[in-house]
């Protein structure tokens, strides 16, 4: 209980990528008045939200955006108006702010307002979640300008750049970027988003507004992860122009010397990052405008060079290694001294907000990564000759639409994404077999790298997201439903050129090797096409008996489809016994998650609280704190 008190502030999350306000509207002797207006303006843009309350004085305003600042009108007839300014909202908050009218005869100095704009414990979180808002962003201090870097903010993350959340893996974390999945869903990059193998994060930093990590989220419009939940949304264009020219990098020369005898300086190096952002309208109080773009070009040299102090390898056997493999076989091995490895990226990020009315807004959004990585590496027993490098490729573009709709007590948010990502890998030279020669507790490998000669990746993920919400009376009941079809094609045969092994250089002088080993396709070249789909659908209750008190009732199904089976392996039967085969894929497994979560705010004032929450596994056992978990990226 002491933990769940003392755990960071947040907002409860209602959606990936807007905020929520709710209240009530009384007369001067705390009576609901049913169908006053509230009117939520959001300053720098314009929008208006307009909600009526319902017979009980109540209000609830859905899909508002992030920040603000806010100004917040109420009106009755036969009352004054009373006005909050000032306000503002943090990433999926629910912000309850009341406000209390007085009688139009009564002749008042000036109108007081009731309210909890920044309250310090939230009135609809049930789990433990932490928000990073934009000043937190400019003001911490970050090495790689990445996700990663402020990922770690949350008290339940660990890994450092492997981003694991709540102790699990980051490939069961959930990503998404204004309101879509970001996920590397094929499950290789080590940072759980794509482009994670080319050394880049999926969007520029200068881009985010506000990112939130949610660990135990009770709400049903978020799952499908079992670590953690991360959703960050961008920023936006407003009324006035502003712009920005950036840079940040280091080198050598502000790295410290190492730390043991005899101390050295670092080798040189530099990783910079620049760019520019600019936004502003395009139609005052209507159409708004965000560009943003970043390039990282990040150099530094190999360890470990043979001949120096810090390596073992026999500079001896390198030269034989070289001039045999260029005498028997015509192959330059490549270079194996003073190497340097390169990491290069171009982000480009657009976005354009459009107020088509007073009860629609609409967001359209465009995300594009062409990075690169040179994969090469090397220690003190282990030399890959400058033949055996790679270069990892990805390009990934991301679009995302959005529409907000606020029809009175009903609100609606649909979002629809296509993502394309595409993975290659470049080798230097034509293709040639992996040599490994073993000498005196040392290794050495020339040729084209054994998992490179053949080896792509295409991935295109399409979500379909809606979400509808309607207030009766104390109760805000929402239906929903999320939805993730997965095309991919992947080239891969390892050892596709060859791998040749030699117990020692006598043996590789000799053509003596002790292993080989080579692959080949039997179909289709290599290449395994398939797709699959994630389907879910919610529904959810929040109810409000007493003022202080919300309860939150709801269920989620998630149900994954395989639309191709792999082939048949007999010799995986035969291993394994008659029972297991290929074939078998959790194909129409139904994923239940019923859910059920509480908010108590003791005294009323927001000070003191009580919360949790609980979701029941599919044999009606209850797990605290995880929500329901996606098969296919898990």
């Amino acid at each position: 209980m002491l933990l769940l008190l003392l755990s960071a502030r947040v907002g409860w999350s209602q959606g990936a990528t807007t905020s929520a306000m709710n209240g009530i509207i009384t007369d001067q002797n705390g009576t609901g008045l049913p169908g006053a207006t509230v009117i939520a303006v959001h300053t720098p843009t314009n929008t208006q939200y307009i909600a009526p309350t319902n017979a009980e004085g109540r209000y609830n305003i859905q899909n508002m955006r992030v920040g603000g600042p806010y100004t917040v009108r109420a009106t009755f007839i036969g009352y004054q108006d009373a006005t909050q300014q000032g306000v503002f909202l943090t990433l999926g908050q629910n912000l309850r702010l009341d406000i209390r009218l007085t009688d139009a005869t009564q002749q008042l100095n000036e109108v007081v307002v009731t309210g909890r704009p920044d309250p310090v414990i939230s009135a609809g979180r049930t789990g433990a979640s932490t928000t990073v808002q934009r000043e937190q962003i400019e003001r911490l201090p970050t090495l790689n300008r990445s996700l990663q870097d402020f990922i770690r903010v949350s008290p339940q993350a660990t890994g450092g750049g492997s981003s694991s959340l709540g102790g699990a893996n980051n490939r069961y974390n959930n990503i998404t970027i204004d309101g879509a999945v970001n996920n590397d869903v094929f499950g290789l990059s080590g940072s759980g988003t794509p482009g994670g193998q080319a050394g880049t994060g999926p969007i520029s930093l200068d881009a985010i507004q506000e990112l939130q990590i949610v660990i135990a989220p009770y709400d049903v419009t978020l799952g499908n992860f079992t670590g953690g939940g991360v959703n960050a949304v961008t920023r936006s264009g407003t009324n006035d122009l502003s712009a920005s020219i950036y840079g940040f990098g280091r080198n050598q020369s502000i790295v410290g010397k190492s730390v043991t005898e005899p101390r050295t300086k670092a080798a040189e190096f530099h990783n910079y990052q620049t760019g520019f952002r600019v936004g502003g309208p395009v139609v005052k109080d209507k159409v708004f405008f965000f560009v943003n773009g970043e390039i990282n070009r990040r150099s530094e040299p190999l360890s470990f060079e043979p001949g120096t102090s810090t390596s073992r390898l026999d500079v001896n056997v390198i030269n034989q290694i070289a001039s045999t493999a260029l005498e028997r076989y015509g192959y330059e091995v490549g270079e194996y001294g003073n190497i340097t490895r390169r990491t290069q990226s171009n982000r480009i990020f657009g976005r354009l907000d459009f107020n088509l009315s007073d009860k629609h807004q609409l967001v359209v959004r465009h995300n594009y990564v062409d990075a690169f990585d040179d994969n090469i590496t090397r220690t003190s027993t282990a030399l890959r000759f400058g033949s055996n490098a790679y270069v990892f490729n990805n390009k990934t573009n991301s679009s995302v639409v959005e529409l907000n709709s606020n029809l009175g007590t009903v609100s609606n948010k649909l979002l629809l994404s296509y993502t394309r990502i595409r993975d290659t890998r470049d080798v230097p030279g034509s293709l040639f077999p992996t040599f490994e020669v073993n000498e005196a507790g040392n290794r050495y490998t020339f040729g084209t790298e054994r998992s490179s000669g053949f080896n792509e990746l295409d991935q295109d993920i399409f979500e379909l997201t809606d979400n509808v919400t309607k207030s009766f009376g104390k109760h805000n009941i929402t239906v929903g439903t999320h939805n993730e079809l997965f095309k991919f094609r992947n080239l891969f045969i390892n050892n596709g050129v060859g791998y040749y092994q030699f117990p020692s250089l006598n043996a590789f002088l000799n053509s003596q090797p002790n292993r080989i080993q080579a692959a080949y396709a039997t179909a289709n070249n290599g290449e395994a096409k398939f797709s699959a789909m994630q389907f879910g659908v919610y529904a959810q209750d929040e109810y409000s008996p007493l003022e202080n008190l919300r309860l939150t009732l709801g269920v989620r199904l998630d149900v994954p489809f395989f639309f191709d089976k792999p082939a048949y392996n007999q010799g995986v039967t035969e291993q394994f016994g008659s029972n297991i085969s290929t074939q078998n894929v959790p194909n129409g497994q139904l994923l239940w998650a019923p859910r059920l979560g509480f908010n108590w705010d003791v005294n009323n004032d927001a000070k003191v609280q009580v919360r949790g929450e609980r979701v029941f596994s599919l044999d009606g056992s209850p797990s605290f704190g995880f929500p329901t978990a996606s098969p296919i990226t898990a």
